[in-house]
């Protein structure tokens, strides 16, 4: 649509899959972290002191490791540590939920529409790899992305406390969240069926049969990185992720990446400060959800100003011809950020964080297998991942909304600005001090696409929910008026115009 407003070469985490003497049968999972990476010397005083080496990591100081509660102090008293912490965990952000031949898709999904996908002819993200760091793929994900859109040859997982890595793990997911994270980027295909997508009655096409719905960076290629096991995300985990990214980038220094982050948690450590500072400075984009808090507040790592965060939006419309499924296949009119509404559940900006642009997060039909009403924590959407699934079992599809799926679109446009300009990344950001965040600054990019945002003003707006209800969404008035809106809503043509 048209405006009227204008506007992480494998990296080889050095063996630490060694044991030394046993931490007893009390020992617990710590991050650690040091200035630099550590040396062989410096692992070695770690054993000495106690410390089970789990994992060293390369690109930035720290390791993952397990030992005594009763021997932390000893640990710190090494000279070259900087902190010693539990290894906690994040969450995934997902909130609600809701072949060969293929038919024409009868209209234009209203998320490519809102943010003028159809005003783009000239990109499409080639060139350009999206590391997906999240719960991985279920195993039946050639029933809805494409093969030739994944790097297989980079897919990998870090399960559990230490951030272990098994190569074969990453499509052995059992939650389906990173894949579709994966799909809204590259494009998915829809085996529409009566049942299918929940919530409501018909077709969600109007029509059986196969469809092929554009992503929003269909010639960027995904690269698979399971961090979560199903909805926890150990950080010793997430750290190894973006280690692990930032030894492909590297290895290749001129290919553009960008990291699509879809989880957060309330606190920031130095051992992850640390990791993405390396990744950002050495070029890899770093896109992440604001997360699904409201008043809450924002979790890291997007509150982190040197990462791209994304806060959800959705369409005034949605769901508006209830229990019809059609019309997220309707013209969006042409109003600029007239049809754009705040997500209640994402989360607003409080002070020490910084909230950049928003995007579509709310009611986008996406590969979701996984019962109707069922919070995929529950575990019961593993059984859904069976060969031909999208073909013999319904609800292969859903409705679903939150701040991740915001982020991935962002990470999807930031894929088509990478494709136009290779050069462009953050590493001029300025990384300060992590108990200071007047110190943190954003980097180029960010900058540009920020400039390329159209404010959106305060505002409120009943909106329908997938079950045919209402519900007031609220944003920037007194009733609620913590800052939503960051920059505002980001629009493709204008984000491919700011590039240089």
């Amino acid at each position: 649509m048209k405006k009227t407003a204008v506007f992480l070469i494998l990296v080889m985490l050095l063996a630490g899959s060694v044991p030394t003497a046993s931490a007893g049968t009390s020992a617990q999972a710590y991050l650690i972290s040091s200035p630099a990476p550590l040396t062989a010397a410096q692992v070695a005083q770690l054993r000495l002191a106690g410390a089970n080496v789990k994992y060293v990591y390369q690109h930035f100081g720290g390791a993952a490791v397990t030992i005594s509660p009763k021997k932390v102090a000893k640990i710190r008293l090494l000279p070259f540590v900087t902190s010693v912490y539990e290894d906690t965990h994040a969450q995934l952000t997902v909130s609600e939920f809701a072949s060969a031949s293929y038919s024409t898709l009868p209209g234009t999904p209203w998320w490519l529409d809102l943010i003028d996908a159809e005003q783009n002819t000239t990109y499409d993200g080639s060139g350009v790899w999206v590391a997906v760091l999240d719960s991985g793929f279920f195993p039946n994900w050639r029933d809805y992305i494409n093969e030739s859109s994944i790097l297989t040859q980079y897919a990998t997982a870090f399960i559990g406390a230490g951030g272990n890595q098994n190569e074969k793990k990453w499509d052995n997911g059992s939650t389906p969240h990173g894949m579709t994270m994966s799909a809204l980027i590259s494009g998915y295909w829809l085996v529409d069926g009566l049942n299918e997508g929940g919530w409501g009655e018909g077709y969600l096409t109007g029509w059986p049969g196969t469809y092929w719905v554009p992503g929003i960076a269909p010639g960027a290629k995904i690269i698979p990185v399971k961090v979560c096991e199903p909805m926890d995300c150990k950080l010793s985990a997430v750290n190894a992720g973006i280690d692990y990214i930032i030894g492909i980038k590297l290895a290749n220094p001129d290919q553009p990446i960008v990291i699509s982050e879809g989880y957060g948690h309330s606190i920031f450590t130095p051992l992850d400060k640390a990791a993405l500072d390396a990744a950002i400075s050495a070029g890899v984009v770093v896109v992440a959800d604001a997360g699904n808090g409201g008043d809450s507040g924002m979790w890291f790592p997007g509150a982190y100003e040197p990462v791209i965060s994304v806060g959800a939006g959705g369409w005034d419309n949605q769901f508006h011809n209830f229990p019809d499924k059609t019309w997220w296949l309707e013209d969006v009119p042409e109003n600029g950020v007239d049809e754009v509404h705040m997500h209640a559940i994402s989360s607003r900006q409080l002070p020490g964080q910084y909230l950049d642009v928003v995007s579509t997060g709310r009611g986008l039909l996406l590969p979701f297998p996984c019962p109707p009403f069922t919070h995929m924590a529950a575990g019961n959407c593993s059984s859904y991942a069976i060969p031909g699934g999208a073909k013999s079992k319904p609800y292969q599809y859903n409705f679903v909304g939150g701040t991740t799926f915001s982020s991935a679109t962002i990470a999807g446009i930031v894929a088509l600005m990478l494709q136009k300009n290779p050069a462009l990344n953050n590493s001029d950001a300025t990384f300060g001090t992590i108990g200071d965040p007047s110190s943190w600054g954003r980097g180029f990019l960010e900058r540009l696409l920020e400039s390329a945002a159209t404010p959106i003003p305060p505002g409120s707006v009943q909106i329908r929910r997938p079950n045919g209800s209402f519900i007031t969404q609220c944003w920037e008035l007194p009733e609620c008026p913590l800052e939503a809106t960051g920059h505002g809503w980001v629009f493709i043509d204008d984000a491919l115009a700011a590039v240089p």
